[in-house]
């Protein structure tokens, strides 16, 4: 049973019932813009509302922008930056998050501010954030999405998780509802990161969220290729990895494709050195999803959003955490069962034929990656839990 609109006394004065209905239909979306994963896993829902009859306001920065208004063009939009990431080029990530902890303090009262703004321009019926902890009002009905209830810490670090367990559950319950995008323990897709200390008190298992939760209909591909990488996360280890994978796929004479998770250029990205590698900044959903299917060799992170992507297409993977990026490095190691995870430096050591051959073997031992759970599919219920 859905929970009931707590309808804020500022917008409870309304009188003509068209205005009313006007307020109500909307729905303000934020999504973290730490790369595309939340954004790209937030598509169906979006979808979703809009076929139900909300207005969809998006707030997020412009690759996000991007991103969504090529696939979703109903979207309306609104400029909401987050704070710049970028990734050390060595494992020592966590020393240099911790360095920017001022700053996104920082930030999270401007991001209340922001949507202060943005509550009084738009008279939301909602708020969902996707990992943006500064995205609710007191006043309207705020909803998180987030898979991230129990960081990874580094094992000198270990002895903190449950205190950053603590921190995350006080902030994730100023929010009237927290949607885990993971199946209940047993099944579970996020592992710890969601199970290992109790829920939230307002926590609601959704299901896993995919861009190919819909059943795009797979398109006929005029191109094939043997090999594909898809990168993505923040720099500079996104483009180190781009660099590794194209002398890798310049071994070999196969046909291979570079899809750079860049959705804000139009242009490909140069001519690649090796005549055998395509490069492209991005690909919509319906071409993504084919050649996905179709390629043999996928090469690709470990991101949560990632690892719900292969559920849904029920496909196995060369994944690669990011190098100190912990939360990526456990997800690889819970999924080693389903894909071949390697680290970076042990992909680097790797010939292309080795690599194909040990995909190959990974997948003749598997009869099948996932078995669907329909009952848990978020699009059905997403208009009686708002």
């Amino acid at each position: 049973m859905g929970l009931k609109f707590r309808c804020p006394n500022n917008y409870c004065k309304m009188t003509e019932s068209s205005h009313d209905d006007a307020q109500r239909l909307t729905v303000l979306f934020c999504p973290l813009d730490w790369g595309l994963g939340h954004a790209s896993r937030d598509i169906p829902l979006m979808r979703s509302l809009i076929k139900q009859g909300y207005k969809v306001v998006l707030a997020s920065s412009t690759p996000l922008k991007a991103l969504l208004e090529q696939s979703i063009p109903e979207l309306i939009f609104e400029k909401f930056e987050g704070p710049l990431i970028t990734y050390s080029k060595n494992r020592f990530l966590i020393l240099k998050l911790l360095t920017k902890l001022p700053e996104w303090l920082l930030w999270f009262k401007r991001e209340k501010n922001i949507i202060s703004r943005l509550v009084d321009k738009h008279k939301p019926y909602c708020i969902i954030s996707d990992n943006r902890y500064g995205a609710r009002h007191p006043k309207v009905k705020s909803i998180i999405i987030t898979h991230q209830l129990s960081p990874k810490l580094p094992s000198t670090f270990k002895w903190a998780e449950s205190l950053v367990n603590k921190i995350v559950v006080r902030l994730v319950c100023k929010f009237d509802e927290c949607w885990i995008p993971d199946f209940p323990q047993g099944q579970s897709l996020a592992g710890d990161l969601v199970h290992k200390y109790p829920l939230p008190k307002n926590a609601r298992l959704i299901g896993p969220i995919s861009r190919f939760m819909d059943e795009t209909p797979d398109l006929c591909m005029a191109e094939s290729y043997r090999q594909m990488a898809l990168l993505s996360g923040p720099e500079p280890q996104k483009s180190m990895l781009k660099k590794m994978i194209s002398r890798k796929f310049g071994e070999t004479s196969e046909k291979s494709l570079i899809v750079s998770g860049n959705p804000e250029s139009n242009l490909n990205e140069g001519v690649n050195p090796f005549p055998n590698i395509t490069t492209l900044p991005h690909l919509d959903q319906g071409r993504l999803r084919t050649l996905i299917l179709e390629t043999p060799m996928l090469i690709c992170r470990s991101g949560y959003s990632t690892i719900m992507d292969l559920y849904f297409l029920n496909k196995s993977a060369v994944i690669i955490p990011t190098p100190g990026q912990t939360e990526q490095e456990y997800l690889a190691q819970y999924h080693s069962n389903k894909h071949l995870a390697l680290s970076q430096h042990d992909f680097s050591k790797l010939s292309m034929s080795e690599l194909s051959s040990a995909l190959d073997a990974f997948r003749h031992q598997k009869n099948t990656i996932h078995q669907k759970h329909e009952t848990f599919s978020p699009l059905l219920h997403i208009k009686n839990w708002l």
